[in-house]
């Protein structure tokens, strides 16, 4: 007898990141993640697929490896062990023929991103490590000093304090042993370190701005050779690619070619700035740029909003050159699904080559770009690995490793709609239904709105809505204009009018839904998170119609979050101009500007150590309707940043989804919740 899905399911499910194949395409390498609920921890472990069927196994005995990187003759693995919470992991090569992995370094900032060099002696990566400050023989203050502030942006969400004496930069080392040596030196962080096709030198992308916080986001691909004799700055590195745009992803091909993900640069700032597959030749530095696919007006390699892409180990989205060079294999992401296209690069033309409807959430490609192993979610399943052949199209399931959760789990079925909005523009949008749906009865609704603000809902998995369904609610969520996936104009549509129209899109769906005859009009309920928080919280100061809210790591006043967020300087994009010479923009797009209209109970979920979006934001919503007597509560999380639905500790996890479903339980359903009567 199968049971609705609950908050705690979540502790049982298990991850598959950062599927790697190996370069004759038989093998696939990849990250396990999984909850240790006694120790109330994720855990990290490599695992190995053979690509023919045969069961998958661990490949490595921690519980803290990830980021496998396999050599170029496929006879060894590269990855990176942690020994300890919170302290920063090792790079160890593990040979394939059999034996123990053999650890290569003892760095004090620990060791990511591992990239063999194609001749299989060297082995490049990246480490905090500064070998001056971090020697052990000097003397250490007894208590962290005072931090002198001269930048704007300091802090990351999640990540803590930038510590500008321990950048992120480029080592190398022998896949032998022996001492590792650090290549890049200095006061810019690089990242994403790749050798050059001849192994001359080591790539990395990085932003080498001095006032990076002014203007859009700029990074350019450098190169600096692996035998360089001391640690540089400068001296040394030379641009390759260098345009004006952000470089999220790339892969060299061949003829002096790179492919790249990245955007492109405009006139005037935008909000939102579409991805694109570019294209750069030699010589370098090349300074100029080509849209590989320029009519297709969709993001490349674009993200996927899901509560349940893996808290751990990562992955790279799917980018490879075919043999021949005349196509590019990535991933397109269209209305809210994410599939691996071809990129005809003599007309521009994309063909779609996985099914629409589901989330290509990582992949990589054997060396012929033939055979590939993806991890591919949809909204019935977190993630499973897979086999793609590019070739015939055929796609074969490798590992489905929650099968035994959803064997005993009755979910509702998920069904995408489109409506129109006020003003005719098409609006995509998904219902969940509860387990054993009856149309001839009346259920609450809730209302859930993404964040980002662009950053999409769509084809991913969502425990959440699950849990809500499970509880006897339909769950809503659409992608109102703003959202990405539907093209730059779509996209960008908020700027300077955020929140706006696209609340209106909002309450459209929710129309839409109740026209339809099941839902309960007097048992609506709201919910977001980060901008979707903010939504929630202009919502209800623009209508009665909701009988519950939770703004969840929200906005309330946007002139705090201009000078209390981890991001900054954000007038360009967001606001003509900064709070201090137009304060009144500012607070006329603030919800708290109009809390007395707001009559809906509301809950404020909040983490401590949230820097994206902090605190003092939902003790704003939370002060301002106490000072009214109106019903408000608020759930702070000790210990917590701006990711905790999606990768915080998972017993919080939990605990926030109970919180969620026993406050709208109280006003949607009339269950008792004493704990928040106070």
């Amino acid at each position: 007898m199968k049971r609705p899905m609950c908050e705690e399911d979540l502790l049982s499910l298990v991850w598959i990141a950062d599927p790697q194949i190996c370069p004759d395409g038989s093998r696939v390498a990849f990250t396990k993640v999984w909850i240790d609920a006694q120790e109330d921890e994720y855990r990290t472990q490599v695992w190995i697929a053979d690509m023919e069927g045969a069961p998958p196994r661990p490949l490595t005995a921690g519980v803290r490896d990830a980021q496998p990187r396999w050599s170029p003759d496929g006879s060894a693995i590269a990855f990176v062990r942690g020994s300890e919470p919170k302290k920063p992991g090792q790079l160890c090569v593990l040979p394939m023929r059999g034996g123990e992995a053999v650890s290569l370094t003892r760095l004090e900032g620990g060791v990511t991103d591992p990239c063999w060099s194609p001749d299989g002696r060297r082995i490049a990566f990246l480490s905090t490590t500064n070998p001056t400050l971090d020697d052990p023989k000097r003397e250490k203050p007894k208590h962290e000093p005072g931090r002198v502030i001269t930048r704007p942006v300091v802090r990351v969400d999640n990540e803590g304090f930038i510590d500008f004496d321990h950048r992120s930069h480029v080592w190398v080392i022998d896949a032998a042993g022996g001492e590792p040596r650090q290549l890049t030196a200095g006061k810019y962080a690089e990242s994403a370190p790749r050798w050059s096709p001849d192994g001359r030198a080591v790539w990395f992308v990085s932003d080498r701005r001095a006032e990076p916080w002014f203007g859009d986001e700029d990074s350019n691909l450098f190169a600096i050779s692996p035998d360089c004799e001391a640690p540089t700055e400068a001296d040394g590195i030379s641009p390759v690619v260098e345009f004006r745009g952000a470089i999220l992803a790339y892969r060299a091909g061949a003829e002096g070619r790179i492919a790249m993900v990245a955007t492109l640069p405009t006139e005037s700032p935008r909000s939102y700035e579409q991805t694109h597959l570019v294209l750069a030749e030699e010589p370098w530095p090349c300074r100029t740029v080509k849209n590989a696919a320029p009519r297709y007006d969709f993001d490349v390699c674009g993200d996927l909003g899901s509560d349940q892409h893996p808290p751990r180990g990562g992955g790279e989205k799917p980018l490879a050159w075919t043999p021949d060079a005349r196509s590019i294999l990535t991933v397109v992401t269209r209305h809210g699904a994410n599939m691996l296209a071809r990129v005809d690069l003599a007309d521009g033309s994309v063909a779609e080559l996985t099914d629409y409807g589901h989330d290509v959430i990582a992949g990589t490609a054997s060396a012929d770009a033939r055979t590939w192993a993806l991890v591919i979610g949809d909204p019935l399943r977190p993630g499973d690995l897979y086999r793609f052949d590019a070739g015939t199209g055929a796609l074969t399931k490798l590992m489905a490793p929650n099968d035994s959760v959803f064997d005993q789990v009755d979910l509702g079925t998920v069904e995408e709609v489109w409506y129109d909005s006020f003003d005719g523009r098409k609006v995509q949008g998904w219902i969940v239904k509860p387990p054993g749906f009856d149309p001839t009865q009346k259920y609450p609704l809730v209302l859930e709105i993404h964040g980002g603000p662009h950053i999409a809902y769509g084809a991913g998995f969502y425990h959440e809505f699950h849990v809500l369904a499970g509880a006897g609610y339909v769950v809503l969520y659409t992608n109102p204009r703003g959202s990405s996936s539907y093209g730059q104009e779509f996209g960008n549509s908020i700027q300077y009018r955020y929140p706006g129209d696209d609340a209106k899109d909002l309450m459209a769906g929710v129309d839409q839904v109740l026209h339809r005859g099941y839902v309960d009009s007097q048992r609506l309920g709201v919910t977001g998170g980060s901008g979707g928080g903010l939504l929630t919280n202009w919502l209800i100061t623009q209508t009665d119609r909701f009988a519950a809210a939770i703004t969840q790591r929200c906005v309330a006043e946007w002139e705090g979050l201009y000078y209390g967020g981890d991001f900054t300087l954000f007038t360009t994009s967001w606001f003509r101009k900064p709070p201090f010479e137009d304060p009144e923009e500012y607070r006329s797009r603030s919800p708290i500007a109009h809390a007395s209209r707001i009559t809906t109970p509301l809950m404020v979920i909040h983490s401590e150590e949230d820097w994206r979006t902090p605190i003092g934001q939902g003790e704003t919503m939370f002060r301002a309707l106490k000072q009214q007597r109106k019903p408000v509560v608020m759930v702070r999380f000790p210990g917590e940043g701006h990711e905790l639905s999606r990768s915080g500790v998972p017993s919080r996890r939990v605990q926030n989804q109970k919180h969620i479903r026993a406050w709208f339980d109280k006003w949607l359903m009339g269950k008792e919740a004493p704990e928040y009567d106070g």
